[in-house]
């Protein structure tokens, strides 16, 4: 399944667990550029906020050690919001059908984008994207980045891919098969019973 999705197994586990949210549907530059602004006008009010605040703060001020701390705080916070700032803006560069991010990025900044970007996390992600598969077009996709790719070890990942992919079409089998989603359970009569001491 991780060769499927481009994912590695620890990532899948981090999935299933609900720990990351991944990214189940393509998003376009549009998009992006409409998160960045959002996120841009978020962080313009933030500083706008630290600013007042430092104003206030260095009122209060009595003495040349309270106004030493009070720039070491708001130089502190400043520096704080641009790491985020420059964190968020490298996470939404990155982001396409099959990105990762971390719960709390989700509840904190993503979610509220739900109406133009869909993030998924648990059994139901992998399945919508295995749904998304079409099995002849990714063996076609990969036979030509075959051709393309240099690296010794990346040649070997597509071409255990490219078997991957062969197999499930001759098999006829579709990658959303990989994921139960219904559990059989035998009756109880049949069931073997374990003895106790």
């Amino acid at each position: 399944m991780h060769q499927l999705l481009n994912l590695s197994s620890n990532e899948i586990d981090k999935i299933l667990s609900f720990v990351k949210y991944v990214l189940v549907q393509d998003i376009t530059e549009d998009t992006k550029k409409k998160i960045k602004e959002k996120i841009k006008e978020d962080y313009e009010k933030r500083m706008e906020e630290l600013k007042v605040l430092y104003k206030e703060e260095l009122e209060k001020a009595d003495d040349k050690k309270k106004q030493k701390d009070t720039d070491r705080l708001f130089q502190e916070n400043k520096d704080d919001i641009d790491k985020e700032m420059n964190r968020l803006k490298s996470i939404i560069a990155d982001l396409n059908i099959g990105s990762t991010i971390l719960e709390s990025d989700y509840r904190n900044i993503f979610c509220q984008f739900a109406d133009i970007i869909t993030f998924q996390s648990g059994p139901e992600a992998l399945l919508k994207m295995l749904q998304n598969i079409n099995v002849q077009k990714e063996i076609k996709r990969r036979i030509k980045q075959y051709t393309q790719v240099k690296s010794e070890d990346q040649r070997k990942k597509v071409i255990n891919l490219i078997k991957l992919l062969i197999n499930l079409h001759v098999s006829d089998v579709k990658p959303e098969n990989m994921v139960i989603r219904k559990l059989p359970v035998i009756p109880p009569d049949l069931r073997p019973v374990v003895q106790l001491e």
